[in-house]
């Protein structure tokens, strides 16, 4: 499901509008159409609001509010990973993916 942040003020209890650059990310690069879904966030109360589109405007989308997730979107206990210092530089990659996961903090390790 593809998920977008949008602006507070543009949030309501049943309709979302989404306009910027967005909108031409929606409508020409992914292809989205009437009817489908995706998730909307404004980043500040951590609620997810699940949506369909509604209408596709020139400069602005319609989305209709199906249900908001109001559980917290971190997770419930702090991972830590002790990772041994990988050969090359494939340690950016390894902290990039374990973050995408959920690991609050990448110690590294030298080990042999």
């Amino acid at each position: 499901m593809n998920r977008f942040f949008g602006k507070s003020e543009n949030i309501f209890s049943d309709y979302i509008i989404i306009d910027g650059a967005d909108v031409n990310h929606i409508k020409n690069v992914l292809r989205m159409k009437v009817g489908e879904e995706l998730a909307i966030s404004n980043g500040e109360d951590g609620n997810e609001y699940r949506c369909t589109i509604k209408e596709l405007g020139e400069e602005q989308i319609e989305l209709e509010v199906l249900f908001v997730k109001e559980d917290a979107m971190e997770l419930p206990c702090k991972v830590y990973l002790f990772q041994g210092l990988p050969k090359a530089d494939k340690m950016e990659l390894i902290i990039q993916k374990c973050v995408e996961l959920g690991v609050t903090e990448v110690i590294p390790v030298a080990t042999k």
